[in-house]
């Protein structure tokens, strides 16, 4: 981290990081200790990252006879939102991890729109929409505007390495930070977390895109998804030629 000029903070100034730490992190993971590490001078998530100590790191220090505090979960977050500035400085920052380190999870988000609300009144809706994923309903979830699928499965799609399947109103989530236009009311995130454990350019990812996309245009009923912001964030993170000194 010195190395590369990335100094570690114990306290971070970003509204959203810190109510979401007080209010939820801390107790849902398990989290111990959580520092940061500013990568960017824009005003959002994207600029940070989390250098995490957690119950799933421990259990690693430990499981490789190392001291407990040997490994922490390094997150980039923020960086699935092409309606907000990141900086290129995060992907040259991110790049030094991905060529060293294997990547653990990954989440890839789609937006759309969709008029049920996610609520326990609907909550078959959802049960039959994704039934596809869902080996039993032990393994699903509504919590306040989420509906959670954990470890889905699917014998007719490439879902082996999906973790976590969660359908969320964006609008209701987006409205705590700021007004929104009444016009996206219904917009909805269909948000799928990847278990890859192999490097960025080692993974396959695009099999597993198709899949997520397949689901999405079913759930947003919609005939398909643009993949234009996402091919410009895997040349990113691919191939140095494309970087620039500007903010996206």
């Amino acid at each position: 981290m010195i190395k590369h000029k990335l100094p570690v903070i114990e306290k971070c100034e970003n509204y959203i990081f810190n109510h979401y730490i007080d209010k939820q992190e801390i107790i849902k993971n398990r989290d111990y200790d959580i520092k940061f590490i500013k990568i960017s001078n824009v005003k959002n998530v994207s600029a940070f990252i989390l250098i995490k100590q957690n119950y799933e790191s421990i259990g690693i220090s430990k499981n490789r006879k190392k001291r407990k505090n040997f490994y922490y979960e390094v997150v980039f977050t923020g960086l699935r939102q092409p309606m907000k500035d990141i900086s290129i400085d995060t992907y040259k920052t991110l790049i030094l991890f991905i060529n060293r380190f294997k990547i653990n999870d990954m989440d890839i988000s789609f937006d759309g729109e969709n008029e049920t609300p996610i609520d326990k009144s609907n909550i078959n809706i959802f049960h039959h929409l994704f039934r596809d994923y869902i080996n039993s309903f032990s393994d699903t979830r509504l919590y306040k505007t989420s509906f959670y699928i954990n470890t889905p499965i699917s014998y007719e799609a490439d879902a082996d390495r999906f973790k976590r399947i969660l359908i969320y109103d964006k609008y209701f989530k987006e409205c705590k930070y700021k007004k929104l236009d009444d016009r996206l009311k219904n917009w909805k995130r269909l948000e799928v977390t990847i278990n890859v454990r192999f490097k960025y350019k080692g993974f396959n990812l695009d099999d597993y895109l198709t899949d997520i996309e397949r689901m999405a245009i079913r759930y947003f009923n919609s005939s398909s998804f643009s993949y234009e912001y996402l091919h410009i964030q895997n040349n990113l993170l691919t191939d140095r030629r494309t970087h620039r000194n500007k903010i996206l």
